[in-house]
């Protein structure tokens, strides 16, 4: 097996993965919001909130060890939780939420695995076009998932969802013995750097840390508005719906479609700020609550931005640091997104019974602009827009 094969093997376990954590999600909502929605917000709790924490502790343990071992380690322990919950009695038990929890708290195990094996088996330089190719992954398979999500839970029922989910991580953990037996032993941090420094040594990407926490703040879960508005409006049609979930979408994969060309040809911190801008004018748009058309059309236009700020901003992370932090930083990336989009969801539930839901997302949208003055911030203090601001090759 090539080099080149071994890479598109872990690229198809990623698939693999998205694929069955779609159909779960999917399934396992569907079934907390029939037991009340009460333990469906509490469903939602346990399957993001443990992000962070696996991103900050969890995550850059990936340094220290084989990241294609990580990654089987991590999908051995999705099978047992999978596993736990297919003999519960139902999603709600508190065994399921458990189980939910480890999930998620893996969850960011493994994308920092991936990030960690391709920046040890390829240069920075082509780390663009990694992260893109994850992202449009991502993406492919929510759009799958959002179409046929619904259907094959009602179809194969949670224990059917499950069972697809165990084969798809099954499937992937195969992949990766694959990989395994190609790349006997990666170079471990003792080999690819003769310090980890410390966190004084990543100073020059504070801002880039504040400006991912800052957009997400202010766009973290304000794609869902247009459906919000749709069904306000009396729309309840399913084709209406899931038109608005097409179109975001499309929009979001063509984001990360365009990010490396855009990376390539404007650097890192422009494009990170470039995007952060527009975002922040699809929110102010979105807050003029012209219509439903507009709404769709901003938010979606939102979510492509949002995707090349995303993939430029996770890329000038790990490429400016040494092979031993890559695992650590991707996990910070991960850290700074979900707190901010989990922050936005606050925000949202605490301002929306006091305030015009047009004024929360002005709100949102000045948020998103403070990233965007936090990257040019860091334009100016870098004093060469074109480069990534190394700090520890």
């Amino acid at each position: 097996m090539s080099e080149a094969s071994a890479r598109q093997l872990v690229y198809l376990s990623h698939l693999m993965i998205q694929i069955g954590s779609w159909a779960f999600r999917i399934g396992i909502l569907i079934d907390l919001v029939q037991s009340g929605m009460s333990a469906a917000g509490a469903g939602v709790a346990v399957m993001f909130a443990p992000i962070i924490f696996g991103s900050l502790f969890l995550s850059p343990l990936v340094d220290r060890s084989d990241p294609i071992t990580a990654m089987m380690i991590v999908n051995a322990v999705r099978i047992c939780a999978l596993l736990s919950i297919f003999y519960v009695d139902g999603p709600d038990a508190i065994l399921s939420y458990a189980c939910m929890a480890v999930l998620s708290l893996v969850q960011p195990v493994h994308l920092s695995a991936e990030v960690s094996f391709f920046r040890r088996t390829m240069s920075e330089g082509r780390m663009i076009s990694v992260l893109r190719n994850i992202a449009n992954i991502d993406w492919l398979t929510y759009l799958l998932g959002m179409f046929a999500g619904a259907a094959l839970a009602e179809k194969l029922h949670l224990r059917g969802v499950l069972a697809l989910n165990l084969l798809a991580v099954c499937l992937s953990l195969m992949m990766l013995f694959a990989v395994k037996q190609h790349f006997k032993r990666l170079r471990s941090a003792s080999e690819t750097s003769s310090s980890s420094g410390t966190i004084l040594d990543l100073a020059p990407l504070y801002p880039a840390f504040f400006a991912v926490v800052l957009l997400n703040l202010g766009a973290g879960i304000i794609n869902v508005y247009p459906a919000i508005r749709a069904t306000a409006g009396g729309v309840l049609d399913k084709g209406v719906l899931l038109s608005i979930v097409l179109i975001n979408g499309v929009l979001a994969l063509l984001g990360t479609l365009a990010a490396k060309p855009i990376f390539n040809w404007m650097g890192a911190l422009p494009t990170i700020a470039g995007a952060a801008l527009l975002l922040a004018t699809c929110l102010a748009v979105m807050s003029l609550d012209a219509g439903l058309s507009v709404v769709i059309a901003s938010s979606s236009a939102m979510l492509g931005f949002g995707q090349i700020f995303a993939v430029a901003a996770h890329t000038h992370m790990v490429s400016t640091v040494s092979l031993d932090r890559a695992g650590r930083l991707s996990g910070l990336f991960q850290c700074c997104t979900c707190s901010g989009a989990m922050g936005n969801g606050i925000v949202v539930s605490l301002l929306g019974d006091r305030l015009p839901f047009g004024i929360i997302v002005l709100i949102c949208a000045a948020s998103a602009f403070l990233a965007f003055a936090v990257a040019i911030f860091a334009i100016v203090r870098s004093g060469h827009p074109q480069v990534s601001c190394p700090v520890d090759r």
